[in-house]
């Protein structure tokens, strides 16, 4: 669909109120229409069915994309599945309007058929190495999200503890990825929350990530406590 077309649908369901309450979250410094998941959700769907693939094709012209038009090219992108190598030449075409914790955090979360790849973790590894913070949170939350099972957590968390930018955005995926990884292993995952290893910020992020979750014991919040504590 072309971009005036588009942006005609997206002003229709737009919210003033909902505008004013996603820029107070922060999910991106471009353009935002204000519209709910539900009503975005849906005319995705609408896209993919209507026009496949032609759809994510057309985005790649677009003018100074809106953050829901990035949301809606990066749904795109997951719902159609592509095979594993034209998925990545599309992937590294959309990297760079990857540029918010929200739009981030999207494209992280439609890599299933991916992760079945095995040199899908190499790419995402790769990500851990660009100067980029939003390429590195792309690789942070990938890795979180697909490799912290048995066989791969051990290698995941060696991974992430090489990342070291300050970034606010890469610290606060790291503590969370720390945290699911302790509520996924905990004996692997409680040495990188004592001092030493991880960033200050990364390792007391972690913590309290931990500390806020259902998964975690009574007992070992306690433990965590004290870990906080240590300088």
């Amino acid at each position: 669909m072309n971009q005036h077309l588009l942006r005609q649908r997206l002003s229709e369901l737009a919210e003033p109120s909902y505008c004013a309450f996603s820029k107070k979250l922060k999910v991106s410094d471009r353009l935002i229409f204000g519209i709910r998941t539900p009503k975005l959700q849906k005319l995705i769907k609408q896209l993919y069915e209507e026009e496949g693939i032609k759809a994510l094709d057309d985005f790649f012209i677009y003018q100074e994309p809106s953050y829901e038009e990035i949301q809606i090219a990066f749904s795109l992108f997951g719902l159609l599945k592509l095979d594993y190598q034209s998925a990545l030449l599309y992937l590294d075409r959309l990297r760079p309007f990857n540029d918010s914790w929200a739009t981030n955090d999207n494209l992280a979360g439609w890599f299933s058929h991916l992760a079945q790849e095995k040199d899908f973790y190499r790419y995402l590894r790769s990500l851990l190495r660009e100067q980029n913070p939003y390429d590195q949170r792309l690789g942070i939350v990938s890795l979180m999200n697909y490799y912290l099972e048995e066989s791969s957590i051990g290698e995941t968390l060696v991974e992430l503890a090489s990342v070291t930018n300050p970034h606010y955005y890469v610290v606060m995926a790291l503590g969370w990825a720390y945290a699911t990884a302790f509520c996924k292993d905990r004996n692997k995952t409680l040495p990188y929350l004592q001092p030493g290893i991880l960033g200050e910020q990364v390792r007391r992020k972690a913590i309290q990530k931990c500390l806020e979750s259902r998964l975690v014991s009574e007992e070992d919040k306690t433990l965590l406590k004290s870990l906080r504590k240590t300088p």
